[in-house]
C-alpha cells in the first residue's frame, strides 16, 4: 500500500506512519506500507511541524526521507491512497490499469466503512471490490470531502484541519480493514491489471 501526496514531506508520511501505528495497536504489524510524492525531491526530511505533530501523536518521522513516485513502485494490484484527487489523477496517468485500487485517503475511509457496515465482507480483495463498486455511486461528493488539506506554510487552523481529517480517515480505515489482512501481512493485493472496460464490468451492479 502506497500513500501519495505532492512533496512527501507532510501528508503522505504522516498518514503512512499513523496507519502503521494504528494497525500495530490492532495486532497487525507486517503490512507493507510506504509513501511517495508526485513532485517530491529525493532525500529531504519531513517538515518540522509534521515531525512535531507526529511526536505528539506517539510516532516519529525523524527517519523519513522524501522520494518521488515512480512507475516501479506501482505494481499491479497495488493499493494507492492519495491525499487529494489531483494525486489520484497523476497516479492513474502513470498506471491506468490501477483504476480499481487508487483512491483518496478519505474516499477509501468513507467507502470502506460503509462497505463493512452494509455487506458481509470477509476478505481484503472482497473489500476492495465492494469499495470500487460503491465509488460508482459516490461521484457527486464534493472535493472538500475527499481531499486532505495541504498545511504547508499555513496557520494553526489549517494544521488542525489537516490533523483532524487525516486522523479520522486513518482511524476509519483501520476499523474497516484491520481484521482482513492476510496472515503474511502484505498490503499488496494479488489481482491482475484491468482495462477500463474490465473495470466497468467489475463494478457493474448486479440486477
Amino acid at each position: 500500500m502506497i500513500v501519495v501526496c505532492t512533496a512527501n514531506a507532510i501528508r503522505s508520511p504522516f498518514v503512512e506512519n499513523l496507519l502503521r501505528q494504528r494497525l500495530a495497536e490492532k495486532g497487525v504489524e507486517r503490512v507493507e506500507l510506504e509513501s511517495a510524492g508526485t513532485a517530491a525531491r529525493t532525500g529531504l526530511r519531513a517538515e518540522p511541524a509534521a515531525r512535531s505533530l507526529a511526536l505528539a501523536m506517539g510516532f516519529s518521522l525523524e527517519e523519513h526521507r522524501t522520494r518521488p513516485l515512480g512507475d516501479r513502485m506501482l505494481r499491479s494490484g497495488t493499493v494507492v491512497l492519495c491525499a487529494e484527487r489531483v494525486h489520484r489523477r497523476v497516479v492513474l496517468g502513470m498506471r491506468p490499469d490501477l483504476v480499481a485500487t487508487v483512491f483518496t485517503v478519505r474516499e477509501f475511509a468513507r467507502l470502506a466503512g460503509a462497505a463493512r457496515s452494509t455487506s458481509a465482507v470477509a476478505t481484503w480483495p472482497a473489500l476492495l471490490s465492494a469499495v470500487s463498486r460503491a465509488r460508482v455511486l459516490d461521484r457527486h461528493v464534493d472535493r472538500s470531502e475527499d481531499d486532505i488539506v495541504d498545511p504547508i506554510g499555513q496557520g494553526h487552523a489549517v494544521w488542525a484541519d489537516f490533523e483532524r481529517s487525516a486522523t479520522s480517515a486513518v482511524d476509519a480505515i483501520v476499523e474497516a480493514t484491520s481484521d482482513l489482512f492476510i496472515p503474511s501481512g502484505t498490503g499488496h493485493v494479488p489481482v491482475g491489471p484491468m482495462t477500463r472496460r474490465e473495470y466497468r464490468e467489475s463494478t457493474r451492479t448486479p440486477r
